[in-house]
């Protein structure tokens, strides 16, 4: 497991006293009460645990803190709020019965929020969304906003100094005694993510009160549909056995990759000037590695983050004589970046 220690402990000068405050545990680590952290949420597609406060009871921290199931709770600099669940005199909550809170009643403004390290897949996008609240007087900034580090790195201690350079936040909106939803997206750069949430109000506009509830983490494809391209178009070997079959206006593609990886295959369609002839009859094992008029292509087949080291697609709709120049990307984790690897480029003719 990757562990990097990047948020430092700070010396705390606050009226509560708090005593020791424990460091995050590791996902196999117990809450407190004994609810167990689990690296999976049941619900289909979406990959938080408890991400709308209502499967996992609220746990306490010193002083007097409740924190919602497998979440944990941060802050930056010297304020550190109440955190709370739903409380009569307090009840707002997107849906359900729950939502996490945190507060404080005096002019010095905290920066803190929540966080949760998530079980994903290399090298593949996802998107965190939540819906957050927040109150004080009219007109002031909340700077609040959610974000995802794709190193998913592990938080030792609660108290924080920075953020690394890597993470990636959405816009900062504040939601003045309204619910509205945040929403970032990021490609994962190693088998965990941190999605976390960040409000840092305005100082003297007391009091400061901060709602999350209803958060989600879903696989989502990538930006405009195309997984990033390579830095450099020389194929490297790891994509293999690239074989292609046309019939009936389809083109099948199948290849292998070394390892899994995310996968798609980008291609233009050309009608030639004249008639074309092949010269080799082609069959399910035969392709036909042509560089010749080779340009970026102008379609893309729908990105396959799946993984796995087996990889096929079908182009539909092909016209018999029409040529398909196409090239296969594969893009799998290397150190903690993300390598998209090229094939040859070929040229067949549909069938």
């Amino acid at each position: 497991m990757k562990r990097v220690k990047y948020f430092a402990g700070a010396v705390l000068f606050v009226t509560l006293a708090l005593g020791k405050v424990n460091a995050i545990r590791g996902l196999d680590a117990v809450l407190p009460g004994g609810e167990p952290f689990r690296d999976r949420q049941g619900q289909e597609n979406d990959l938080l645990v408890n991400g709308d406060m209502e499967e996992l009871p609220f746990y306490w921290e010193p002083p007097n803190h409740w924190i919602a199931g497998n979440w944990t709770r941060w802050w930056m600099g010297s304020v550190i709020p109440e955190y709370d669940d739903v409380r009569d005199w307090r009840p707002y909550r997107y849906d359900g019965d729950h939502a996490q809170i945190y507060f404080w009643y005096w002019p010095t403004a905290y920066t803190a929020g929540i966080y949760q390290r998530v079980a994903v897949q290399p090298c593949t996008f996802y998107q965190f969304s939540m819906y957050g609240r927040n109150h004080s007087d009219p007109g002031v900034d909340h700077h609040a906003r959610i974000g995802i580090d794709p190193l998913g790195r592990i938080v030792d201690d609660p108290s924080i100094t920075y953020f690394p350079p890597e993470f990636v936040w959405s816009p900062e909106q504040t939601f003045l005694h309204t619910w509205g939803l945040h929403t970032v997206t990021a490609e994962s750069r190693s088998d965990h993510v941190t999605v976390i949430t960040y409000v840092s109000p305005d100082r003297d506009h007391p009091p400061y009160d901060t709602f999350w509830d209803a958060g989600t983490l879903v696989q989502v494809t990538p930006p405009d549909g195309r997984i990033p391209g390579p830095s450099d178009w020389t194929p490297d070997g790891f994509i293999t056995n690239v074989i292609s079959y046309t019939s009936s206006g389809q083109l099948t593609i199948e290849w292998d990759t070394t390892e899994p990886a995310s996968t798609q295959v980008w291609y233009s369609v050309r009608t030639p000037t004249e008639p074309t002839t092949p010269t080799v009859t082609l069959t399910h094992t035969t392709y036909l590695p042509l560089i010749a008029r080779w340009k970026l292509p102008d379609f893309y087949t729908p990105a396959d983050q799946s993984g796995g080291t087996h990889h096929q697609v079908t182009i539909q709709g092909l016209e018999v004589g029409q040529i398909v120049d196409f090239v296969i990307l594969a893009r799998r984790l290397v150190e903690y970046s993300c390598l998209t690897s090229p094939s040859d480029f070929f040229t067949v003719v549909a069938q």
